[in-house]
């Protein structure tokens, strides 16, 4: 049995995905991570299987596609994980850093889904753009990294009003 292109890139991207998870998360902030992961890949549903029935995207090839019309790989995997890895580098940042790593994530998965897109039958754009992608991602994780701060502040408010 011979490996498709998406095959293979899909491959890539679960084991690149588990390996920054094992070796690059700080998980001595397990609690936020945890809870950056399970917002992010909510809010990834909420808004990619609304976009992909608007037919803006589409996703030829992907994983369980007899229940899912969105890449859940992505949504649900690689987004989110590397999600934790934006807000534990904009941790102790103030707001100029947290706007442009958010950019810099951004153009970094823009840079390979564009290609992707291209050469692959992973995504095809319909009413789509590499710049709308960019945008739509760097809006995520800057909602990601305000809900994490939300997070924070409401635990702490919390338990110092218990003591």
């Amino acid at each position: 049995m011979q490996l498709s292109i998406e095959q293979i890139i899909t491959i890539i991207a679960s084991v690149i995905t588990l390996l920054l998870l094992i070796f690059a998360v700080d998980w001595r902030y397990f609690r936020d991570w945890i809870v950056v992961f399970l917002f992010k890949s909510v809010l990834d549903l909420a808004v990619s299987s609304p976009t992909v029935e608007l037919k803006l995207i589409k996703y030829p090839v992907r994983l369980l596609p007899h229940f899912y019309d969105t890449s859940i790989l992505f949504e649900l995997w690689v987004f989110p994980v590397l999600c934790i890895l934006y807000n534990q580098v904009t941790r102790e940042k103030g707001i100029g850093p947290i706007i442009a790593y958010a950019m810099l994530f951004s153009a970094g998965i823009t840079a390979i889904e564009y290609p992707l897109e291209l050469y692959t039958k992973l995504i095809t754009y319909l009413k789509w753009s590499w710049f709308t992608t960019f945008c739509t991602l760097t809006i995520t994780f800057l909602t990601s990294r305000a809900f994490i701060a939300f997070f924070r502040w409401g635990c702490k408010h919390f338990e110092e009003n218990q003591k």
